[in-house]
Protein backbone atom coordinates (compact mmCIF):
# COMPACT_ATOMS: atom_id res chain seq x y z
CA UNK A 1 0.00 0.00 0.00
CA UNK A 2 1.10 3.66 -0.88
CA UNK A 3 1.69 6.42 1.45
CA UNK A 4 -1.04 8.53 0.04
CA UNK A 5 -3.49 5.43 0.42
CA UNK A 6 -2.98 4.84 3.78
CA UNK A 7 -3.51 8.56 4.16
CA UNK A 8 -6.41 7.81 2.68
CA UNK A 9 -7.38 4.85 4.62
CA UNK A 10 -6.26 6.62 7.74
CA UNK A 11 -8.50 9.75 7.33
CA UNK A 12 -11.45 7.64 5.99
CA UNK A 13 -11.11 5.74 9.37
CA UNK A 14 -10.92 9.20 11.75
CA UNK A 15 -13.99 10.59 9.46
CA UNK A 16 -16.14 6.85 10.38
CA UNK A 17 -15.00 6.91 13.66
CA UNK A 18 -16.16 10.34 14.06
CA UNK A 19 -19.71 9.51 12.67
CA UNK A 20 -19.82 6.43 14.89
CA UNK A 21 -18.77 8.90 18.01
CA UNK A 22 -21.43 11.56 17.31
CA UNK A 23 -23.97 8.85 16.42
CA UNK A 24 -23.04 7.22 20.48
CA UNK A 25 -23.56 11.03 21.23
CA UNK A 26 -26.86 11.58 19.82
CA UNK A 27 -28.01 7.95 21.06
CA UNK A 28 -26.63 8.68 24.38
CA UNK A 29 -28.38 11.78 24.73
CA UNK A 30 -31.64 10.44 23.91
CA UNK A 31 -31.66 7.62 26.80
CA UNK A 32 -30.39 10.46 29.21
CA UNK A 33 -33.83 11.65 28.74
CA UNK A 34 -35.29 8.03 29.51
CA UNK A 35 -32.89 8.16 33.16
CA UNK A 36 -34.20 8.93 36.17
CA UNK A 37 -33.34 12.56 37.46
CA UNK A 38 -29.75 12.79 38.96
CA UNK A 39 -29.81 11.73 42.58
CA UNK A 40 -32.62 9.02 42.20
CA UNK A 41 -31.83 5.56 42.71
CA UNK A 42 -32.03 2.91 39.98
CA UNK A 43 -32.81 -0.46 40.58
CA UNK A 44 -29.78 -2.39 39.23
CA UNK A 45 -32.15 -6.19 39.65
CA UNK A 46 -35.47 -6.63 40.88
CA UNK A 47 -37.78 -9.41 43.16
CA UNK A 48 -41.10 -9.89 42.74
CA UNK A 49 -43.36 -9.97 45.41
CA UNK A 50 -47.03 -10.78 45.16
CA UNK A 51 -48.91 -9.20 48.00
CA UNK A 52 -52.30 -10.75 49.29
CA UNK A 53 -54.07 -11.79 52.21
CA UNK A 54 -52.03 -15.32 52.19
CA UNK A 55 -48.50 -13.29 51.62
CA UNK A 56 -48.64 -9.99 53.25
CA UNK A 57 -46.26 -7.32 54.01
CA UNK A 58 -45.35 -9.39 56.79
CA UNK A 59 -44.50 -12.06 54.96
CA UNK A 60 -42.58 -9.52 52.81
CA UNK A 61 -40.26 -8.85 55.91
CA UNK A 62 -39.56 -11.75 57.10
CA UNK A 63 -37.75 -12.46 53.23
CA UNK A 64 -36.08 -9.89 52.99
CA UNK A 65 -32.47 -11.68 54.30
CA UNK A 66 -33.14 -13.89 50.88
CA UNK A 67 -33.60 -10.97 48.30
CA UNK A 68 -30.14 -9.63 49.79
CA UNK A 69 -28.88 -13.18 49.52
CA UNK A 70 -29.51 -13.27 46.07
CA UNK A 71 -28.47 -9.99 44.93
CA UNK A 72 -31.40 -8.47 44.13
CA UNK A 73 -31.06 -4.43 44.76
CA UNK A 74 -34.95 -3.88 45.12
CA UNK A 75 -38.14 -5.69 46.22
CA UNK A 76 -40.41 -5.15 43.52
CA UNK A 77 -44.00 -5.33 44.85
CA UNK A 78 -47.44 -5.77 43.61
CA UNK A 79 -50.03 -3.27 43.43
CA UNK A 80 -50.19 -1.05 46.72
CA UNK A 81 -53.71 -0.04 46.76
CA UNK A 82 -56.54 -0.98 48.43
CA UNK A 83 -58.33 -4.29 46.22
CA UNK A 84 -61.54 -5.86 46.67
CA UNK A 85 -61.26 -7.95 49.39
CA UNK A 86 -59.66 -11.58 48.72
CA UNK A 87 -57.49 -10.16 46.10
CA UNK A 88 -54.71 -12.27 44.84
CA UNK A 89 -53.36 -9.79 42.48
CA UNK A 90 -54.19 -6.40 43.76
CA UNK A 91 -55.26 -5.24 40.09
CA UNK A 92 -58.55 -4.41 40.92
CA UNK A 93 -58.16 -1.28 43.37
CA UNK A 94 -61.13 -0.30 45.24
CA UNK A 95 -59.66 2.58 46.97
CA UNK A 96 -56.40 5.05 46.12
CA UNK A 97 -56.14 6.92 49.47
CA UNK A 98 -55.14 3.51 51.47
CA UNK A 99 -52.70 0.51 51.06
CA UNK A 100 -53.84 -2.93 51.27
CA UNK A 101 -55.38 -3.55 54.53
CA UNK A 102 -55.57 -7.38 54.12
CA UNK A 103 -51.83 -6.91 53.90
CA UNK A 104 -51.67 -5.09 56.91
CA UNK A 105 -51.91 -1.94 55.87
CA UNK A 106 -49.77 1.40 55.96
CA UNK A 107 -48.26 -0.04 59.53
CA UNK A 108 -47.05 -3.16 58.27
CA UNK A 109 -45.40 -1.31 54.82
CA UNK A 110 -43.75 0.71 56.67
CA UNK A 111 -41.99 -2.13 58.72
CA UNK A 112 -41.07 -3.35 55.33
CA UNK A 113 -39.72 -0.56 53.83
CA UNK A 114 -37.07 0.04 57.28
CA UNK A 115 -36.64 -3.61 57.10
CA UNK A 116 -35.19 -3.67 53.32
CA UNK A 117 -33.28 -0.24 54.20
CA UNK A 118 -31.49 -1.93 56.93
CA UNK A 119 -30.13 -4.29 54.05
CA UNK A 120 -29.36 -1.28 51.86
CA UNK A 121 -32.32 -2.57 49.40
CA UNK A 122 -35.40 -0.46 48.21
CA UNK A 123 -38.47 -0.85 46.82
CA UNK A 124 -40.42 -0.23 44.10
CA UNK A 125 -44.31 -0.81 43.02
CA UNK A 126 -46.79 -2.10 40.55
CA UNK A 127 -49.54 0.93 39.57
CA UNK A 128 -52.59 0.16 38.00
CA UNK A 129 -53.36 3.91 36.62
CA UNK A 130 -56.19 2.50 33.72
CA UNK A 131 -58.43 1.11 36.21
CA UNK A 132 -60.36 0.24 39.03
CA UNK A 133 -62.59 -2.09 40.07
CA UNK A 134 -66.34 -3.19 39.65
CA UNK A 135 -66.83 -4.76 42.64
CA UNK A 136 -69.21 -7.15 44.22
CA UNK A 137 -70.65 -5.10 46.04
CA UNK A 138 -70.60 -2.16 44.18
CA UNK A 139 -70.16 -0.09 47.34
CA UNK A 140 -66.94 -1.49 48.50
CA UNK A 141 -66.06 1.41 45.48
CA UNK A 142 -67.11 4.76 47.04
CA UNK A 143 -66.31 6.65 43.71
CA UNK A 144 -68.27 4.49 41.81
CA UNK A 145 -71.29 4.13 44.19
CA UNK A 146 -71.72 7.84 44.24
CA UNK A 147 -71.76 7.85 40.40
CA UNK A 148 -74.44 5.05 40.38
CA UNK A 149 -76.35 7.04 42.71
CA UNK A 150 -75.94 11.32 41.48
CA UNK A 151 -75.14 10.32 38.03
CA UNK A 152 -73.10 12.72 35.83
CA UNK A 153 -73.76 15.47 39.20
CA UNK A 154 -71.29 13.22 40.74
CA UNK A 155 -68.49 14.42 42.28
CA UNK A 156 -66.24 11.52 40.63
CA UNK A 157 -68.61 11.32 37.63
CA UNK A 158 -65.37 12.90 35.71
CA UNK A 159 -63.59 9.99 37.16
CA UNK A 160 -64.98 7.76 34.42
CA UNK A 161 -65.50 7.24 30.82
CA UNK A 162 -69.22 6.96 31.05
CA UNK A 163 -70.83 7.18 27.64
CA UNK A 164 -73.89 9.21 29.40
CA UNK A 165 -75.82 9.59 26.06
CA UNK A 166 -76.07 5.72 25.42
CA UNK A 167 -77.79 2.80 27.20
CA UNK A 168 -81.18 5.15 28.36
CA UNK A 169 -78.44 7.53 29.78
CA UNK A 170 -77.63 5.44 32.79
CA UNK A 171 -74.43 3.14 33.49
CA UNK A 172 -75.35 -0.59 32.36
CA UNK A 173 -74.59 -2.64 35.14
CA UNK A 174 -74.87 -6.19 33.58
CA UNK A 175 -75.33 -8.21 36.52
CA UNK A 176 -78.37 -10.19 35.99
CA UNK A 177 -78.93 -14.04 35.72
CA UNK A 178 -81.98 -13.20 33.55
CA UNK A 179 -83.94 -10.03 31.37
CA UNK A 180 -84.65 -7.08 33.72
CA UNK A 181 -88.50 -8.22 32.66
CA UNK A 182 -88.00 -11.91 34.27
CA UNK A 183 -86.17 -10.69 37.33
CA UNK A 184 -88.81 -8.01 38.21
CA UNK A 185 -91.47 -10.93 37.76
CA UNK A 186 -89.66 -13.39 39.57
CA UNK A 187 -89.24 -11.10 42.49
CA UNK A 188 -85.16 -11.75 42.96
CA UNK A 189 -84.97 -7.63 42.59
CA UNK A 190 -85.80 -5.90 46.39
CA UNK A 191 -85.80 -2.84 47.33
CA UNK A 192 -84.20 -2.38 51.29
CA UNK A 193 -85.12 0.49 53.49
CA UNK A 194 -83.87 -1.27 56.32
CA UNK A 195 -80.48 0.71 56.56
CA UNK A 196 -78.80 4.57 56.35
CA UNK A 197 -79.97 4.69 52.77
CA UNK A 198 -82.11 2.89 50.46
CA UNK A 199 -80.68 0.01 48.42
CA UNK A 200 -81.23 -2.06 45.64
CA UNK A 201 -80.69 -5.94 46.24
CA UNK A 202 -80.10 -8.69 43.99
CA UNK A 203 -78.82 -11.39 45.49
CA UNK A 204 -75.01 -10.53 46.04
CA UNK A 205 -75.35 -7.15 43.98
CA UNK A 206 -76.03 -4.33 46.00
CA UNK A 207 -76.78 -0.84 44.22
CA UNK A 208 -78.37 2.60 45.95
CA UNK A 209 -81.16 4.16 44.84
CA UNK A 210 -81.36 8.05 43.65
CA UNK A 211 -82.57 10.20 45.90
CA UNK A 212 -86.62 10.84 45.65
CA UNK A 213 -87.06 7.76 44.07
CA UNK A 214 -87.34 5.41 46.67
CA UNK A 215 -90.95 5.67 46.77
CA UNK A 216 -91.88 4.56 43.32
CA UNK A 217 -93.12 1.20 42.06
CA UNK A 218 -90.17 -0.83 41.76
CA UNK A 219 -90.32 -1.13 37.76
CA UNK A 220 -90.76 2.63 38.13
CA UNK A 221 -88.15 3.21 40.30
CA UNK A 222 -85.50 0.73 38.59
CA UNK A 223 -86.09 3.15 34.73
CA UNK A 224 -85.23 6.15 37.01
CA UNK A 225 -81.72 5.47 38.53
CA UNK A 226 -78.40 6.34 36.84
CA UNK A 227 -77.93 2.36 36.29
CA UNK A 228 -79.12 0.03 34.39
CA UNK A 229 -79.31 -3.15 35.13
CA UNK A 230 -79.46 -5.92 32.62
CA UNK A 231 -79.02 -9.19 31.96
CA UNK A 232 -75.22 -10.07 31.35
CA UNK A 233 -75.31 -10.70 27.89
CA UNK A 234 -76.27 -7.42 27.18
CA UNK A 235 -72.48 -6.13 28.11
CA UNK A 236 -71.33 -7.39 24.67
CA UNK A 237 -73.57 -5.25 22.70
CA UNK A 238 -74.24 -2.02 24.55
CA UNK A 239 -71.25 -1.65 27.69
CA UNK A 240 -71.39 2.08 27.97
CA UNK A 241 -68.34 2.41 30.33
CA UNK A 242 -64.35 1.89 29.17
CA UNK A 243 -63.00 -1.00 30.17
CA UNK A 244 -60.17 -2.99 31.15
CA UNK A 245 -59.71 -5.37 28.02
CA UNK A 246 -62.98 -6.97 27.65
CA UNK A 247 -63.26 -7.52 31.38
CA UNK A 248 -66.51 -5.56 32.76
CA UNK A 249 -65.42 -5.66 36.24
CA UNK A 250 -62.81 -3.40 35.75
CA UNK A 251 -64.03 0.12 35.01
CA UNK A 252 -61.44 2.63 33.48
CA UNK A 253 -60.80 5.99 34.44
CA UNK A 254 -59.36 9.03 33.44
CA UNK A 255 -56.32 9.83 34.33
CA UNK A 256 -55.78 12.48 31.63
CA UNK A 257 -57.78 14.47 33.80
CA UNK A 258 -55.36 16.43 36.57
CA UNK A 259 -57.55 16.17 38.95
CA UNK A 260 -58.17 12.62 38.39
CA UNK A 261 -54.65 11.99 38.33
CA UNK A 262 -53.79 13.73 41.54
CA UNK A 263 -56.91 11.96 43.37
CA UNK A 264 -55.86 8.89 41.53
CA UNK A 265 -51.77 9.16 42.46
CA UNK A 266 -51.58 11.12 45.75
CA UNK A 267 -50.51 8.34 48.25
CA UNK A 268 -47.71 6.78 45.94
CA UNK A 269 -46.22 10.33 45.26
CA UNK A 270 -46.21 11.11 49.15
CA UNK A 271 -44.20 7.79 49.07
CA UNK A 272 -41.44 8.50 46.50
CA UNK A 273 -41.36 11.77 48.28
CA UNK A 274 -40.74 10.16 51.55
CA UNK A 275 -38.00 7.50 50.01
CA UNK A 276 -40.58 4.79 50.88
CA UNK A 277 -40.55 3.83 47.16
CA UNK A 278 -37.63 4.26 44.84
CA UNK A 279 -39.69 3.48 41.83
CA UNK A 280 -42.62 2.57 40.26
CA UNK A 281 -43.64 -0.06 37.51
CA UNK A 282 -46.94 1.19 34.99
CA UNK A 283 -49.21 -1.59 34.17
CA UNK A 284 -51.30 -1.14 30.52
CA UNK A 285 -50.48 2.57 29.58
CA UNK A 286 -51.72 1.00 26.05
CA UNK A 287 -54.99 1.08 27.50
CA UNK A 288 -54.52 5.05 28.72
CA UNK A 289 -56.08 7.55 26.71
CA UNK A 290 -52.59 9.53 26.24
CA UNK A 291 -50.17 7.81 28.11
CA UNK A 292 -47.34 10.08 26.82
CA UNK A 293 -49.30 12.36 28.93
CA UNK A 294 -49.66 10.10 31.68
CA UNK A 295 -45.62 9.53 31.96
CA UNK A 296 -45.07 12.88 31.46
CA UNK A 297 -47.66 14.12 34.59
CA UNK A 298 -46.13 11.30 36.10
CA UNK A 299 -41.69 12.51 35.76
CA UNK A 300 -43.13 16.21 36.80
CA UNK A 301 -45.06 15.12 40.17
CA UNK A 302 -42.39 12.43 41.29
CA UNK A 303 -39.24 14.74 40.58
CA UNK A 304 -38.10 12.44 37.91
CA UNK A 305 -38.36 9.27 39.68
CA UNK A 306 -36.93 5.79 37.84
CA UNK A 307 -40.22 4.53 35.96
CA UNK A 308 -40.87 1.18 33.49
CA UNK A 309 -43.96 0.66 31.87
CA UNK A 310 -45.45 -2.59 30.58
CA UNK A 311 -45.53 -1.14 26.87
CA UNK A 312 -45.64 -4.27 24.85
CA UNK A 313 -43.70 -3.19 21.71
CA UNK A 314 -44.77 -5.42 18.54
CA UNK A 315 -42.39 -6.42 15.75
CA UNK A 316 -39.87 -3.39 15.03
CA UNK A 317 -42.22 -1.08 17.33
CA UNK A 318 -39.84 1.05 19.40
CA UNK A 319 -40.75 2.82 22.48
CA UNK A 320 -41.32 6.37 21.81
CA UNK A 321 -38.83 8.77 22.63
CA UNK A 322 -40.72 11.45 23.93
CA UNK A 323 -41.86 9.16 26.88
CA UNK A 324 -39.98 10.49 29.95
CA UNK A 325 -39.30 6.89 31.33
CA UNK A 326 -36.46 4.20 32.28
CA UNK A 327 -37.83 1.69 29.86
CA UNK A 328 -40.07 -1.22 29.35
CA UNK A 329 -40.54 -3.95 31.84
CA UNK A 330 -38.47 -6.00 29.49
CA UNK A 331 -41.13 -8.06 27.47
CA UNK A 332 -39.51 -6.98 24.07
CA UNK A 333 -36.19 -8.12 25.78
CA UNK A 334 -37.10 -11.44 26.70
CA UNK A 335 -38.44 -11.83 23.42
CA UNK A 336 -34.93 -11.75 22.00
CA UNK A 337 -33.51 -13.80 24.94
CA UNK A 338 -36.17 -16.18 24.64
CA UNK A 339 -35.44 -16.73 20.50
CA UNK A 340 -31.78 -18.02 21.33
CA UNK A 341 -33.44 -20.86 22.64
CA UNK A 342 -35.56 -21.85 19.78
CA UNK A 343 -34.60 -23.95 16.88
CA UNK A 344 -35.14 -21.93 13.69
CA UNK A 345 -35.07 -25.60 11.83
CA UNK A 346 -38.46 -26.74 13.49
CA UNK A 347 -40.71 -24.25 11.87
CA UNK A 348 -41.21 -25.99 8.85
CA UNK A 349 -42.23 -29.22 10.58
CA UNK A 350 -44.17 -27.49 13.17
CA UNK A 351 -45.96 -24.96 10.21
CA UNK A 352 -46.98 -28.81 8.44
CA UNK A 353 -48.20 -29.89 11.47
CA UNK A 354 -50.37 -26.82 12.32
CA UNK A 355 -51.44 -27.06 8.60
CA UNK A 356 -52.39 -30.86 9.19
CA UNK A 357 -54.54 -30.24 12.36
CA UNK A 358 -56.44 -27.14 11.49
CA UNK A 359 -56.65 -27.67 7.99
CA UNK A 360 -55.16 -24.28 7.23
CA UNK A 361 -51.63 -23.25 5.07
CA UNK A 362 -51.80 -19.94 6.40
CA UNK A 363 -49.03 -18.32 7.40
CA UNK A 364 -48.90 -16.92 10.95
CA UNK A 365 -49.17 -13.21 10.13
CA UNK A 366 -52.76 -13.94 8.33
CA UNK A 367 -53.61 -15.98 11.61
CA UNK A 368 -52.75 -12.68 14.01
CA UNK A 369 -54.51 -10.54 11.76
CA UNK A 370 -57.50 -12.74 11.90
CA UNK A 371 -57.21 -12.81 15.83
CA UNK A 372 -57.27 -9.21 16.12
CA UNK A 373 -60.48 -9.34 13.98
CA UNK A 374 -62.06 -11.54 15.94
CA UNK A 375 -61.63 -9.59 18.90
CA UNK A 376 -62.36 -6.29 17.48
CA UNK A 377 -65.94 -7.11 16.16
CA UNK A 378 -66.58 -9.85 19.25
CA UNK A 379 -65.14 -9.57 22.65
CA UNK A 380 -64.57 -5.57 21.83
CA UNK A 381 -67.70 -4.83 19.69
CA UNK A 382 -69.52 -2.67 22.48
CA UNK A 383 -66.57 -0.61 22.01
CA UNK A 384 -66.31 -0.24 18.43
CA UNK A 385 -69.99 0.55 18.13
CA UNK A 386 -69.80 3.45 20.49
CA UNK A 387 -67.15 4.58 18.12
CA UNK A 388 -69.12 3.96 14.88
CA UNK A 389 -71.87 5.89 16.86
CA UNK A 390 -69.91 8.93 17.11
CA UNK A 391 -68.67 8.70 13.71
CA UNK A 392 -71.83 8.31 12.23
CA UNK A 393 -72.86 11.15 14.58
CA UNK A 394 -69.94 13.65 13.42
CA UNK A 395 -70.33 12.89 9.55
CA UNK A 396 -74.16 13.72 9.98
CA UNK A 397 -73.90 17.29 10.87
CA UNK A 398 -72.03 18.14 8.02
CA UNK A 399 -73.93 18.17 4.91
CA UNK A 400 -71.25 16.86 3.07
CA UNK A 401 -70.06 13.96 4.54
CA UNK A 402 -73.94 12.74 5.51
CA UNK A 403 -74.17 10.58 3.06
CA UNK A 404 -71.65 8.22 5.30
CA UNK A 405 -73.76 5.38 6.44
CA UNK A 406 -73.16 3.48 9.86
CA UNK A 407 -72.13 0.16 7.47
CA UNK A 408 -69.12 1.99 5.95
CA UNK A 409 -68.44 3.77 9.06
CA UNK A 410 -68.26 0.01 10.89
CA UNK A 411 -65.99 -1.33 8.35
CA UNK A 412 -63.62 1.59 8.41
CA UNK A 413 -63.74 1.54 12.88
CA UNK A 414 -62.85 -2.13 12.41
CA UNK A 415 -59.78 -1.95 9.99
CA UNK A 416 -58.77 0.40 12.27
CA UNK A 417 -58.56 -1.10 15.24
CA UNK A 418 -57.29 -4.48 13.75
CA UNK A 419 -53.69 -3.19 12.29
CA UNK A 420 -51.86 -6.08 10.36
CA UNK A 421 -48.98 -7.19 12.52
CA UNK A 422 -46.14 -5.16 13.63
CA UNK A 423 -48.19 -2.12 13.00
CA UNK A 424 -47.63 0.23 16.09
CA UNK A 425 -50.39 1.97 17.54
CA UNK A 426 -51.83 5.85 17.02
CA UNK A 427 -52.57 7.80 19.87
CA UNK A 428 -55.18 10.70 19.65
CA UNK A 429 -53.85 13.69 22.00
CA UNK A 430 -56.84 13.78 24.92
CA UNK A 431 -58.61 16.57 25.82
CA UNK A 432 -59.29 17.16 29.61
CA UNK A 433 -63.45 17.06 29.16
CA UNK A 434 -65.29 14.68 27.08
CA UNK A 435 -66.43 16.07 23.61
CA UNK A 436 -69.45 17.73 23.56
CA UNK A 437 -72.80 16.54 22.37
CA UNK A 438 -74.39 18.94 19.80
CA UNK A 439 -77.36 21.10 20.40
CA UNK A 440 -79.46 18.90 17.73
CA UNK A 441 -78.47 15.99 19.55
CA UNK A 442 -79.69 17.25 22.87
CA UNK A 443 -83.27 18.95 21.59
CA UNK A 444 -83.92 15.73 19.80
CA UNK A 445 -83.88 13.81 23.72
CA UNK A 446 -86.22 16.75 24.94
CA UNK A 447 -89.23 16.16 25.37
CA UNK A 448 -91.22 19.24 26.44
CA UNK A 449 -94.07 18.85 29.02
CA UNK A 450 -93.09 15.15 29.79
CA UNK A 451 -91.32 13.79 33.01
CA UNK A 452 -87.77 13.40 31.54
CA UNK A 453 -86.80 9.63 31.76
CA UNK A 454 -84.20 9.87 34.38
CA UNK A 455 -86.22 12.70 36.06
CA UNK A 456 -87.37 12.10 40.06
CA UNK A 457 -89.19 15.32 39.99
CA UNK A 458 -92.38 16.64 38.55
CA UNK A 459 -93.20 17.05 34.52
CA UNK A 460 -91.03 19.21 33.03
CA UNK A 461 -92.15 22.49 31.05
CA UNK A 462 -91.40 23.55 27.56
CA UNK A 463 -88.11 24.76 29.08
CA UNK A 464 -87.24 21.09 29.75
CA UNK A 465 -84.13 19.96 31.55
CA UNK A 466 -82.09 17.34 29.44
CA UNK A 467 -82.77 14.13 30.83
CA UNK A 468 -78.97 12.89 30.75
CA UNK A 469 -77.55 15.50 32.98
CA UNK A 470 -80.81 16.69 35.32
CA UNK A 471 -79.37 19.96 33.94
CA UNK A 472 -80.93 23.31 31.77
CA UNK A 473 -80.67 21.48 28.10
CA UNK A 474 -79.51 24.36 25.48
CA UNK A 475 -81.48 26.86 23.45
CA UNK A 476 -82.62 25.64 20.23
CA UNK A 477 -80.23 28.13 18.75
CA UNK A 478 -77.23 27.33 20.64
CA UNK A 479 -74.16 25.94 18.92
CA UNK A 480 -73.63 23.12 21.81
CA UNK A 481 -74.79 21.82 24.95
CA UNK A 482 -72.45 21.30 27.89
CA UNK A 483 -71.95 17.59 28.37
CA UNK A 484 -71.50 16.36 32.27
CA UNK A 485 -67.95 16.70 33.93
Amino acid sequence: MTAQHQTQSSAGSQQASQQASQQAGQQAGSAEQHRPAPGRPVPVSTYRLQVRPEFTYDDASAVVDHLDALGASHAYLSPLLEPTPGSAHGYDVVDHSRLNSEAGGRQAFDVLVDRLHERSLGAVADVVPNHMAVPTPARLNSALWSVLRDGPDSPFARWFDVDWWASGHAVLMPVLGSRIGQVLGSGELELDTSGSEPLLRYYDHVFPVRPGTESLPLAELVDRQWYRLAHWRVADEELNYRRFFDVDTLAAIRVEDPEVFDATHELLLGLIEEGKLDGLRIDHPDGLADPRGYVRRLAERSGGAWVVVEKILEGAEDLPDDWPVAGTTGYDALLRVGGLFVDPAGASPLSALMAEVTGSSEGFPAVVEQAKREMVEGGLYAEVHRLVQLLVQMVAVDVRLRDHTSAPCATAWSSCSSPSPGTAPTWCRASPRPPRPSASWTRQRRTPGRTCPRSAGTPSPSSSTCCWAGRPAAPAGSPTATAPS
